[in-house]
Parts: structure tokens; C-alpha cells; sequence
């Protein structure tokens, strides 16, 4: 019964999608067509509608088209079977739910395209949980789940990894976050709940089915930058407070935080799974893009955890998260500029040019100040000329004037009374002011 529903759900999924299609194409050819008759001939009436309607479906190049979608969509079906129903896969019938989903998801993801590539900020309000089309769409894959989930037992990831992809990922990639300035705002916080959750529930279920165990890292670090980018959010949605400044206040509250201790754990279990399992290393690299995305993510998870220490009087210079962060920096550094047969070579120019940002974002942050400097921990590339430029950018707790943070400026002494370094930073100065007098 399973596959017979599914397969006529895919069936009308397919015609209707071939409706929107086609009624575009009748719009943009009628839109055409009268503009040329009413310049040649003077006017348009009903008939002339109707013989240009008749003169597009009669078209050869209308036929062929026609065909060649339909034909595509079988092979769509056929390649999604051979997939999903291969050696190493589990519960079939879901699997046959999930080729719907995918034809779904598959045309969710082109106007995700439009909007991340374009930058096309007009369609974005229909992609997001509040637009009208997606809610429709979301309507369909949650009643797909339902599906799913009677042939997948509860213990099972697989679960969470079609949520994730059917729910959860499109968010991830237009990078969502409400526009409105409630404060505190409940709905954003339990989507962030629930995305915590489905990473947990990734990491730690087990999978029956082969084929899809290793993919479920990548979809944990393919999110932790989206997480970790948004986690201050949970102490004020007010808009007129920088990021920064979220921040702060979001440290104050040690439950909050704990959040963002444990995802770090979390991460770093990920990034070991990365490091010593080929599978998952292949997984990865087959989509680099998200290898940046996982760097970018775990970095700035570590460096709010160093910030968070450094804010609650443990020296940072004595964890092991500091040398934990200075390592992954070197790691990325060495995937994205020294290591020539590396995945980051895959990407295209403009995705190189982006994961260069999530370095600088990322990796150049208060934590590698602080690592190069303060704590002083030796650096595997001190001399390569691209990394010195760095380090001199991220000495941050040295500006003796202004230190510049997005939208949001602080002195020296705001930042070390908040960071609570004063006595650390005063013994480094002393330390250099000795060292000067011996030079001379």
C-alpha cells in the first residue's frame, strides 16, 4: 500500500508541478504574443488569445519540452530508486516517501538558489517559515513525515536526518532569523530548540541504514554555523542592540550557556569523527562548501566558550579549549591555503571567495587574539606571509584606543573589564616593556 500511494503522490506531485511550469510559460508567451499584436495589429480580442494559446501547445519546440521533462522525472524516480532500495539501505517503504520528498525538495531547493546566489530579496518572503508558498510546502513534507515515520522506529536517526533536510535545512541556507524586534521572541527560540535537537539526535541515534550514516556529520556541520551565529539571540531579539552586545548579556546567563558548552562538545566529537574516520572525510570533501560551514561553526562555538571562561575568571591560557581552537585555525588554514589537493579546491570562485570570509569571520576572532598573544602558543605556519597578516589583525585586547566589532565600538577598557584579563594583559605589558629595556 505504501508504494502505491507513494508512487501516485509522486505521479501528481510531477503533473503539478508540470501545471506551475506550464502556466508560467503560457503567461510569459501570452504576455509576449500581445505585446507584438497589439503594435502590428492594433488590439487583441479573445481569438487572437486563443490562436496564440493553440499556436504555443502545437509548437514543436512546446512537445519537446513536454517530453523532455517528463522523461527527466522518470529518471529522477528511477536513479532515486536504485538509490534508496540499494545494498546498505533500510526501511523501504519510508524510503519510497522520501523520493516524493526529494522531487519537493529538489524545486524548494531552486528557489532557495534564486534567493542565496541572486540575492533576489523579494522571493526571500515567500522562502521562510512565515511565507504563505513555504507553509504550503512545509504543509506536504510534514504530512510525508508522518508517512515516514510509521516504518522508522524511534531509536532510529534516520528520523531526525529527513526532518532536518525536509524542515530544517532550507533555514540553514537563507540563513532565516526573524526581522521583527520582539524581545525576548519564543518562536525563533524554538526553532533554535529544535535544531540543537535534531543535531544531538543525529550525533547520538544509531542508523540502520549504511548508505545515509556517514551524511549525518555533514548535516551537523552544515548547521553549526547557522547555530552558532544565532545562539545570542536567545537573551534579546531588540534589533537597535548589536550582535555583540546579544552577546554579552546572552553570557550572563549561565543556564543559556550551558548551550552553547554542550554544542561545543558536540562539535568537537564531529570534528574527531572528521579527522579519524576516512568515511566521514569523504562525505565531507564530495561537499566542501559545508566542510567551511563546519569550520566556520565550530569556531566560533569555541571562541564564545574561551570568551565565556575568560568572562567567569578562568584563565584561558591554562584550558584546553584554546589549544583546541588554535589547532582547528591551523587545520582550516592549512584546508583552505597551503594544502593544493585539498576539497576547497573544488569549489568555484565565488565559493572560495566565500569560505575566505568565514576564515576571517570565524578564525580571526578574540580567541586567536588572545592564543598568539597572551598565551603565547606556537604557531605551525608563524611564517607563512598570509597567516603573519592575520595575526597581526586579530591582536585585539592591544588597541589602546578603539577596537571596532561590526556595528559596535569598545574601548580597551570595556573590553578587558568585560573579558576580565586586566591583570593578564597588565603582566604581558610589563613582560614587553622588559624585554624592550634588555633590547636596548
Amino acid at each position: 500500500m505504501a508504494y502505491i500511494e507513494s508512487f501516485f503522490l509522486y505521479v501528481a506531485a510531477v503533473l503539478f508541478m508540470f501545471a506551475v511550469l506550464f502556466g508560467g510559460a503560457v503567461v510569459l508567451y501570452m504576455l509576449v504574443g500581445q505585446m507584438k499584436l497589439f503594435y502590428s495589429i492594433g488590439g487583441m480580442t479573445w481569438e487572437k488569445e486563443k490562436k496564440l494559446l493553440f499556436k504555443l501547445i502545437k509548437s514543436r519546440f512546446f512537445k519537446f519540452l513536454t517530453f523532455a521533462y517528463l522523461v527527466a522525472f522518470v529518471f529522477f524516480y528511477v536513479n532515486e530508486s536504485i538509490n534508496y532500495y540499494g545494498k546498505g539501505s533500510a526501511y523501504p517503504k519510508a524510503k519510497s516517501y522520501a523520493i516524493v520528498g526529494d522531487f519537493v525538495y529538489f524545486w524548494h531547493s531552486v528557489g532557495i538558489n534564486i534567493h542565496v546566489k541572486t540575492g533576489f530579496q523579494e522571493y526571500a518572503r515567500f522562502i521562510n517559515p512565515e511565507g504563505y508558498l513555504d507553509r504550503k510546502i512545509q504543509n506536504f513534507q510534514s504530512f510525508l513525515l508522518s508517512r515516514m515515520y510509521q516504518y522508522i522506529p524511534k531509536d532510529d536517526g534516520e528520523r531526525e536526518f529527513w526532518y532536518y533536510k525536509y524542515k530544517q535545512l532550507y533555514m540553514v541556507k537563507i540563513r532565516y532569523h526573524p526581522e521583527s524586534a520582539a524581545n525576548p521572541n519564543p518562536r525563533f527560540s524554538k526553532i533554535m530548540d529544535k535544531m540543537f535537537d535534531t543535531s544531538y539526535k543525529l550525533y547520538d541515534k544509531s542508523f540502520k541504514d549504511k548508505n545515509i550514516n556517514n551524511q549525518r556529520y555533514v548535516f551537523i556541520g552544515q548547521m553549526s554555523y547557522y547555530l552558532s551565529n544565532n545562539i545570542a539571540y536567545y537573551a534579546t531579539y531588540n534589533n537597535k542592540i548589536s550582535y555583540l552586545k546579544k552577546l554579552f548579556i546572552f553570557m550572563d546567563n549561565k543556564e543559556l550557556f550551558q548551550k552553547n558548552i554542550r554544542y561545543a562538545h558536540l562539535l568537537y566529537g564531529v570534528y574527531k569523527k572528521y579527522k579519524r574516520d576516512k568515511n566521514v572525510k569523504k562525505e565531507f570533501d564530495e561537499t566542501p562548501y559545508n566542510l567551511g560551514l563546519f569550520y566556520a561553526g565550530i569556531l566560533v562555538t569555541y571562541d564564545m566558550y574561551i570568551t565565556y571562561n575568560a568572562h567567569n575568571n578562568i584563565n584561558p591560557c591554562t584550558s584546553k579549549e584554546i589549544k583546541i581552537f588554535v589547532g582547528i585555525v591551523e587545520d582550516f588554514y592549512n584546508w583552505e591555503f597551503r594544502d593544493k589537493n585539498s576539497s576547497f579546491h573544488k569549489l568555484s570562485k565565488r565559493e572560495q571567495d566565500q569560505v575566505k570570509w568565514l576564515y576571517e569571520d570565524a578564525a580571526l576572532s578574540y580567541s586567536y587574539g588572545v592564543a598568539t598573544y597572551l598565551c603565547e602558543i606556537p604557531l605551525k605556519y608563524k611564517d607563512d606571509v598570509k597567516f603573519n597578516k592575520f595575526d597581526s589583525y586579530t591582536r585585539l585586547p592591544l588597541y589602546k584606543n578603539k577596537r571596532e566589532f561590526k556595528d559596535v565600538t569598545f574601548t580597551l577598557e570595556e573590553f578587558t573589564k568585560f573579558s576580565k584579563l586586566e591583570k593578564l594583559l597588565e603582566q604581558k605589558e610589563r613582560k614587553n616593556k622588559k624585554s624592550i629595556k634588555k633590547d636596548k
